[in-house]
């Protein structure tokens, strides 16, 4: 992997493995499977679900369609804050990339085609707090895999990340 790819990679990496969200436009690239029935953490259906709704959400972020997709910010807890970043700022840092890729070319994301893979969601505390972790595979020009960890919140019978809740 050429050097500047590489650092793209990882910077990209980073940001969908913690911070990734999307703010307006259509909701075309990314289907949201509905949580199902039940109301605990550790029902597989729901990690499925999640697993599915983030991953495909994940692998659409290097188009426009991605990276505006209203429905994949809905993985994404209201109190999210990871290593600094909120809610907010990831959401309007992603709407600035799908600009800027309407500006120069549809063809020329910054992101990388990742897809998500070995989702655990375990050790989950009495506040619905849990651990996530999963890898992201990178195939774009050479095949790169990162490991991440991540805490996740269910609420309303739904996973959401919620970040290391950390300024730094």
């Amino acid at each position: 992997m050429r050097p500047g790819h590489r650092f793209r990679f990882l910077l990209a990496s980073s940001m969908l493995a913690l911070l990734a969200a999307c703010g307006g436009g259509g909701d075309d690239n990314v289907a949201t499977t509905p949580p199902p029935t039940g109301a605990s953490p550790n029902d597989s259906a729901r990690q499925a679900a999640f697993a599915t709704d983030f991953g495909a959400g994940l692998a659409s972020l290097n188009s426009y369609g991605g990276l505006t997709n209203t429905a994949f910010l809905d993985n994404y807890d209201d109190a999210f804050l990871d290593a600094g970043y909120s809610k907010a700022q990831v959401r309007d840092a992603l709407t600035q990339e799908a600009a800027a890729l309407l500006l120069f070319s549809t063809q020329l994301s910054s992101f990388p085609a990742v897809k998500l893979s070995a989702v655990t969601i375990n050790g989950c505390d009495a506040a619905n707090v849990c651990t996530l972790t999963a890898t992201l595979t990178n195939t774009d020009v050479d095949t790169t895999s990162v490991t991440f960890t991540s805490r996740l919140s269910f609420t309303g019978g739904k996973f959401r990340l919620l970040g290391d809740q950390k300024q730094t």
